[in-house]
């Protein structure tokens, strides 16, 4: 995003000029924008899932869209990975067959099958990049409607700049990218008075995830609050569908297909308030608990003073903070500000991550809201400069920032202690790891380490190594995977600064000594590039140039230089995770 950053100064630049040639610059600015943001997020977006820093969802997503071409729409052993039996009571093996739609209810996904059953990894990158370029598109056709061209241009260009937009562009892919297009094709749609335009995404919304409902609930109170009486009537509608559909698909579809909402989700962003039930309960249990105890929710509102502080600033930063002193943004975020203030967990104020969309219509929105009653105020010299350099500070804290590993090739993914991978070294490992996968059939079920998973992802079975190697089948019979992969090499290489690599190395060596001995599995490929392990019929059916004592050898040698260069480079176990980890726990916030 670094050519953002002279977008953010030089094509904001105010104009007097008022000939009809003139009065196109300000459309002509935003499209050059949104173009920039567009290129630059694929290149960025291809060079993560190139170099190997695209991780876990990126595959989960893909596996569970991919599977809809064979009539298992969001079927996912990723996912089921993730499940409460297998991630929080390590009472059961991962799933064939388990659905995603019990973590998160996404039909709108399937629309993007075609896509991908056409461009494979490549197509989720291009879809999450697209979507949020339009949003912005659209941002600045609601602008047009109330403000002057210059001004709306620079709302436009505002949002291409915002780290708020930037983090969530370069993240692996998410179900949230569709929030900021449709949501502003809604308010254009109330603007326009076209209830077309209004009346499909205020549907759609809520099917984007189940708490998007949050949103859309937001929306309307707003219409009841801030507009016309026609509206209003619409506002009060858009606000019992958005409840009702939260709280039917929560508690009562979601469960059909798991049990992760009341368990695992809640547990983990609402314990506090869930205390007398063990952290246990459905969203009702979890607002009645918060409305029981007041206190409690105040203080969860406000602390960590300093991190919510930081991160409202962070929220209005790239619109110089001004309007923030509206009350129309406030509304139309009313219900996931509420979430992720009392929320715990360190995904909660976390603004390069996937849940800030929720807030960034709200910010935008208000934004033009309170433009539009304050617009003499644009032409003050001294208000082009606060903003031109809040645009350059919030490009700049996201670039410093190496949102998800994105811009790895130019920035260390850490200082102290040094970790920084050349290039060309990046370039050379994708080269090589997509020679070794080819020895995997397409069909063949796997296991492999995260930093595969999204390489691997279109096929029935794959599961996260060293964490799983078998799975339970349609059967409910437990089956080990056919192959295994491992990159001892790669995880080194980050292990003196993130733990969970150094983790991942000896846990991964453990695994496949484990796999070794017992005889059913031999070495099918070993050398720097990684590992490939073969299940075996028979101890006769291995087919390498290497015999079992060669192959076993030859990985007792990889994972030996992955212990001494982590060694080496400093203690292979920090004893603080670092503050930027690679971008993938595989884990999302609670459903609210």
């Amino acid at each position: 995003m670094l050519e953002n950053q002279r977008i953010c100064t030089s094509a904001l630049e105010p104009t007097r000029m008022h000939s009809p040639h003139q009065r196109r610059e300000p459309q002509r600015g935003v499209l050059m924008a949104a173009g920039l943001f567009l290129a630059i997020g694929l290149i960025l977006q291809g060079w993560r899932i190139w170099s190997l820093n695209a991780t876990y969802d990126q595959g989960l997503f893909l596996q569970e869209i991919w599977n809809g071409h064979l009539g298992k729409p969001f079927e996912s052993t990723l996912a089921s990975e993730l499940s409460t039996p297998v991630l929080v009571t390590g009472e059961a093996l991962p799933t064939l067959g388990y659905y995603h739609l019990g973590q998160h209810f996404t039909p709108l996904l399937m629309l993007w099958l075609p896509l991908v059953l056409l461009l494979g990894v490549w197509s989720l990158p291009l879809i999450q990049v697209a979507l949020l370029t339009a949003g912005g598109l659209v941002l600045h056709q609601l602008a047009k409607e109330d403000l002057e061209p210059r001004l709306a241009h620079w709302i436009a260009t505002s949002y291409f700049c915002a780290g708020i937009v930037i983090g969530p562009t370069l993240e692996n892919f998410h179900d949230l990218c569709a929030i900021p297009l449709l949501s502003f094709s809604l308010l254009l749609g109330i603007r326009r008075k076209n209830p077309w335009l209004y009346g499909i995404p205020a549907l759609l919304l809520p099917l984007v995830r189940e708490d998007v409902g949050l949103l859309s609930f937001s929306f309307g109170l707003w219409m009841l609050l801030r507009q016309r009486q026609t509206w209003r009537w619409a506002g009060l509608g858009l606000c019992v569908y958005s409840a009702l559909m939260v709280f039917t698909i929560t508690n009562h579809v979601m469960p059909l297909f798991g049990s992760e909402v009341s368990v695992r989700f809640m547990d983990e962003r609402f314990g506090q308030f869930l205390a007398a039930q063990n952290g246990r309960g459905s969203t009702v249990d979890a607002l009645k608990a918060m409305l029981s105890q007041p206190l409690l929710l105040l203080q969860e509102l406000v602390q960590p003073i300093g991190a919510t502080l930081k991160f409202l600033i962070t929220l209005w930063l790239p619109l110089a903070f001004l309007p923030a002193a509206g009350v129309d943004g406030w509304l139309l975020m009313t219900g996931p500000l509420f979430v992720a203030l009392s929320s715990q967990g360190g995904n909660a104020l976390a603004v390069n991550l996937r849940f800030v969309l929720y807030l960034v219509p709200g910010v935008f929105a208000g934004g033009i809201l309170w433009w539009a009653r304050h617009q003499a105020l644009f032409h003050e010299r001294w208000l082009k400069r606060l903003w031109r350099t809040a645009l350059v500070l919030s490009v700049l804290f996201t670039i410093t920032g190496n949102p998800h590993r994105s811009l790895s090739l130019l920035i260390p993914d850490s200082v102290q202690p040094w970790v920084y991978v050349p290039p060309l070294q990046q370039l050379q490992r994708g080269w090589d790891t997509r020679e070794l996968l080819q020895l995997i059939p397409n069909d063949a079920s796997v296991a492999a380490e995260t930093q595969l998973v999204p390489l691997l992802a279109a096929r029935r079975v794959l599961l996260r190594f060293p964490e799983n190697v078998a799975y339970t089948d349609e059967a409910k019979q437990p089956r080990p995977v056919d192959w295994v992969v491992s990159q001892p090499g790669f995880n080194a290489a980050y292990a003196p600064a993130f733990e969970r690599n150094a983790a991942w190395v000896r846990r991964s060596k453990e695994q496949i000594d484990t796999l070794l001995a017992s005889g059913d599995y031999g070495v099918k490929r070993c050398g720097s590039s990684g590992i490939v392990l073969q299940r075996l019929a028979t101890p006769a059916a291995l087919a390498t140039p290497e015999d079992s004592i060669t192959g076993a050898r030859c990985v007792t040698e990889q994972f030996n230089l992955a212990l001494a260069a982590m060694q080496q480079h400093g203690d292979a176990t920090p004893r603080r995770p670092p503050a930027r980890t690679p971008a993938d726990s595989g884990r999302s916030p609670a459903t609210p």
